[in-house]
């Protein structure tokens, strides 16, 4: 090959060179160009704000289009019904309870629990799958199960004025109060003793034994079932602070003595309590987080306490605690008859 040759080769080369250069600078220039308005990768796009789920409007339960999901608005709220219009009538004696809390939805009416995400668009509740407990019960509380799973799953419509608070489904309205929480809901109701808990042991209250406890403002009321007193209680919302207590001095043995004892030893200075279950259920710990006392709410549990003459209050039973000194003496107090109720 001659010189000339060899240059023109080597030109030829060069230029080639540069056209793939070049070709490859266009190809790197196109994939940063942004995406035309209408195409694919348009379509795919999103705002920080819209992309980030809950953001923005979304949070306080509107939305610009007031289609989109939203739980904020009854997130952290539980329903009492006080009312049902329509086909159904509440069974004697139940509560139908709506427990709104992350997004779940939870639904009690007085047997099995019931339990769900749930949404709301617009006006309409809806809870696309629900999951149930499997308890039997009376045959008027099982069929009332049914009835609220199907009033659920129908979509009902929602109307609340912050009082107020209704579901329809077209065939029946649920009307609904808010419940009452912490300090509010410890004193609504009475409640027996079910459960002793120490380090590793939980114990059951037998049959034989009748222990309640009741709140009423800042006093408290108890029976150990063997002995009935009361004295001073500052609840908070998730604190109870027991002051002087006073009771009758009688002595017990077996399972009425361990009670006695187990009460005794946590309802002294600050404890911390717990509602569970639709407040249905009441844990109260000692002050040192050891021991514990788990209570069922029962109305009638204590329910004339704070009304009888020769209550639990009386000045003339024996200090608990060792806040009193010096008490009356006194003749000890024994119990009324009174009929032992079931703990199942």
């Amino acid at each position: 090959m001659t010189t000339i040759q060899t240059l023109r080769t080597l030109g030829l080369l060069s230029a080639a060179a540069v056209v793939l250069l070049r070709l490859a600078a266009c190809a790197r220039n196109s994939s940063s160009t942004p995406p035309v308005a209408g195409s694919s990768a348009a379509s795919t796009s999103a705002s920080p704000a819209s992309a980030r789920p809950g953001s923005g409007a979304a949070r306080s339960g509107a939305t610009s289009s007031g289609s989109a999901p939203r739980v904020a608005r009854f997130d952290g709220i539980t329903f009492l019904a006080t009312e049902v219009i329509g086909t159904h009538t509440i069974v004697p004696g139940s509560t139908i309870t709506l427990v709104f809390a992350s997004g779940s939805l939870s639904a009690n009416a007085g047997c099995n629990y019931l339990s769900g995400p749930y949404t709301v668009t617009e006006s309409v509740l809806s809870v696309p799958e629900l999951t149930t407990t499997a308890m039997g019960c009376a045959d008027g509380l099982m069929a009332q199960d049914d009835w609220l799973a199907g009033f659920l799953a129908s979509a009902p419509t929602w109307a609340d004025d912050g009082g107020t608070f209704t579901l329809t489904n077209g065939t029946d309205t649920i009307v609904m109060s808010r419940a009452p929480s912490g300090a509010e809901a410890l004193q609504a109701t009475g409640w027996n003793l079910v459960l002793l808990i120490s380090p590793g042991n939980y114990q059951p209250i037998g049959e034989q034994v009748s222990a309640w406890v009741r709140f009423d403002g800042r006093a408290v009321a108890f029976d150990t079932s063997c002995n009935r007193g009361g004295g001073s209680a500052e609840v908070t919302g998730d604190t109870i602070t027991f002051g002087a207590l006073r009771s009758t001095a009688i002595t017990c043995d077996g399972a009425s003595g361990e009670t006695d004892a187990a009460m005794n030893s946590v309802m002294v200075g600050t404890t911390t309590y717990r509602l569970e279950s639709l407040n249905s259920a009441l844990t109260i710990t000692s002050q040192d987080g050891v021991t514990a006392l788990q209570f069922s709410a029962d109305p009638a549990a204590g329910a004339d306490a704070f009304s009888d003459p020769s209550g639990s209050t009386s000045s003339c039973w024996h200090s608990v605690t060792n806040e009193l000194t010096d008490p009356p003496a006194a003749k000890p107090v024994n119990h009324p008859d009174r009929t032992i109720p079931s703990h199942r």
